[in-house]
């Protein structure tokens, strides 16, 4: 004769089973779609800022021309001019940043260095000219010149040259190969999302808000993590004090725009937290 105790509890056992048996798919499914999803998202934010900062032309330009870069290259060029008789300022704050823009544009394309230097014979011309003229008391005008053209072909020569080194070769190499790569993890990155949340919406063995919003948080976490790397190897990048400034900068900027890419999972995260408060609510009703 069985107490009805024991019969109570074989009962609960009988009733738990199947559930448990119908448990552990949805557990493993949920599991392994989440860990997808948090590796796909991570992975496509990663290469949008990637592409968005160090692959990006238009970046580069203002983080080169906001920095002492312009100060460095018209140095550069008074110096060189300062050979022909050439005194004061030939080039401007605003023709470096023009310059250094073109090298970012040619850099970027991957293209030999060759920068139009018309702007500044165009100064120097003008500047040779009333140097004669404040000296001769006349008029003279240089602008067909056959030295004053000779000299300013020497000087885009000399500046071209300095402008083409091995090291600006290799960073347009490296910057053309990164993106590819990057574009190519980026296509991948996001057909994987795409699978992962049409799974989460129509398959029956997962729930869309738990799935995807526990996913969006562990997003969130690991790439904050990430974008507080940087200060824990600040200055590590390079050991050339007079790049130090400038890579500073740049490594700033790139996390202030990390930091706006956070706002993304963190919105789907609270969408799908809403979801599944609304649905536990509609369930009470």
């Amino acid at each position: 004769m069985i107490s009805r105790a024991e019969y109570q509890r074989r009962h609960q056992e009988q009733a738990a089973a199947p559930l448990e048996a119908d448990l552990g798919p949805r557990i493993g499914h949920h599991f392994f779609l989440a860990l997808l999803t948090v590796l796909a998202t991570l992975t496509l934010l990663i290469t949008i800022l990637i592409n968005g900062t160090v692959l990006n032309e238009s970046f580069a330009k203002q983080e080169l021309t906001n920095s002492s870069l312009a100060t460095s290259l018209q140095n550069m060029i008074n110096q060189s001019v300062s050979q022909y008789g050439y005194s004061g300022t030939v080039v401007t704050t605003k023709q470096a940043n023009q310059l250094i823009e073109q090298v970012v544009e040619e850099v970027y394309e991957d293209k030999t260095i060759q920068v139009d230097l018309s702007s500044i014979e165009s100064s120097l011309t003008n500047q040779a000219s009333e140097q004669l003229a404040s000296t001769l008391g006349i008029s003279v005008s240089l602008a067909n010149n056959s030295v004053i053209a000779a000299i300013e072909n020497q000087l885009s020569q000399q500046v071209n040259s300095q402008l083409n080194t091995s090291q600006l070769q290799e960073a347009a190499s490296a910057i053309k190969t990164c993106k590819v790569i990057t574009n190519l993890v980026l296509l991948v990155s996001l057909v994987v999302l795409a699978l992962c949340l049409v799974t989460a919406t129509f398959m029956r063995t997962v729930s869309f808000p738990i799935t995807i919003g526990d996913a969006m948080a562990w997003v969130s976490l690991l790439f904050s993590g990430l974008l507080l790397l940087p200060q824990l190897w600040s200055g590590a990048i390079t050991d050339d004090q007079t790049l130090a400034p400038l890579v500073s900068q740049v490594e700033t900027d790139v996390v202030n725009k990390g930091w706006s890419l956070v706002v993304i999972p963190v919105a789907i995260f609270l969408l799908c937290l809403l979801v599944r408060v609304w649905r536990r609510f509609s369930r009470r009703a």
